[in-house]
């Protein structure tokens, strides 16, 4: 058995993960749908490969209050991103294709048109077609103000796979403000806080969605999924893979750290961001309400929002835990009495909260 990288650190998770009841409906038809959209048996997923991964479990996680079908939507929507990212690694980044990347993810804007009625180009493969059938399952559940958003936040996932991809060309390793700024602008995080709006039916105001306490919520939600999944997802992207955008192996190039050390370096930035986010929760939120003439209805929805935010951080990382798509490491999954511990985590002031509360209903 090889020796593991580094010896999981103890994580601060302060809100109890929960899981949705509709879990295994999830599984079967985000299964088929898959296979509908032709993502198995491509060369880059077979089913055993889709069933290890059991993105149902990590949605029915991170999205515990969703219904039946939303979460089905949901669901497939990381069902294509993971199989894009899986896709793209094996089509561009193995071999540094930088020209042809940027012609694939030059046409994937196209597939999502604002007002849901403009032609789109003939999809050619798996990640197109998945693209085309969940944008118009989604559009009509939102606003054309999130349709702005979502499409920004998704045209980011795609200049961070260039980014990324010309970063292995060249050999490049960023600092570590580069790095946390990069990722905030185009990692995957701000994607997925625009899903938990579909997910909680808890669409943010446009009037409030630019301010700074919404943006602040939005920059501390992503750095902490980011680091987290860095540092569980060191041994397959660093090791196996060759990636160069990790920051766990930010870490250890511009700081001089050994793994360990930079692991426990990542997750003390992790922990002082979700700080940061409960910190803007409670002290800024209300002041933002009161300046801007927030109703009673528009707060609880975004109140809702956040209780999304923080059931996705406790989600993630039960699904990163147990997750087939990463490596377990020391201290990790195994050792289940050790997660439990952390997983129920502190409680009392700047955990749930009774001020959170109110959104739950």
């Amino acid at each position: 058995m090889a020796t593991a990288p580094f010896t999981m650190p103890e994580f601060y998770v302060p809100h109890p993960a929960r899981m949705n009841p509709h879990l295994e409906r999830a599984r079967v038809h985000s299964t088929q749908w898959a296979r509908d959209m032709g993502m198995l048996d491509t060369g880059v997923w077979t089913p055993e490969i889709l069933a290890g991964d059991d993105y149902g479990f990590m949605c029915a996680w991170t999205h515990p209050d969703a219904p039946a079908e939303i979460l089905d939507l949901i669901t497939d929507w990381y069902v294509w991103v993971f199989y894009f990212d899986d896709e793209f690694f094996a089509e561009f980044k193995q071999n540094t294709d930088v020209t042809g990347a940027k012609a694939y993810l030059d046409r994937l804007p196209a597939f999502m048109p604002i007002n849901g009625t403009d032609p789109t180009p003939q999809p050619r493969n798996p990640t197109e077609r998945g693209l085309v059938d969940l944008w118009q399952r989604t559009i009509p559940l939102m606003s054309q103000d999130w349709r702005r958003r979502f499409t920004t936040s998704t045209h980011n996932l795609l200049l961070e796979c260039m980014w990324e991809i010309k970063n292995m060309a060249s050999g490049t390793v960023a600092n570590p403000i580069e790095y946390i700024e990069m990722r905030r602008k185009v990692g995957g995080a701000p994607w997925s806080a625009n899903l938990v709006e579909v997910s909680e039916a808890a669409e943010v105001p446009a009037s409030i969605a630019g301010t700074r306490p919404l943006r602040v919520l939005s920059d501390t939600f992503s750095d902490a999924i980011h680091l987290r999944n860095d540092i569980f997802s060191y041994e397959r992207e660093v090791q196996r893979e060759g990636e160069n955008s990790n920051g766990v192996l930010v870490f250890e190039k511009f700081f001089g750290h050994d793994t360990q050390t930079a692991v426990e370096a990542v997750n003390t930035l992790l922990t002082s961001r979700l700080h940061q986010f409960e910190n803007t929760v409670f002290t800024e939120l209300p002041v933002l309400f009161a300046e801007h003439g927030v109703g009673p209805l528009e707060q609880a929805r975004v109140l809702k929002y956040v209780k999304g935010l923080q059931d996705w951080q406790s989600g993630g990382h039960e699904w990163h835990l147990h997750a087939g798509r990463y490596t377990k490491v020391d201290g990790g999954a195994g050792n289940s009495a050790f997660f439990r511990t952390i997983l129920r985590g502190p409680t009392g002031l700047g955990t749930s909260g009774a001020w959170l509360g109110v959104a739950r209903g």
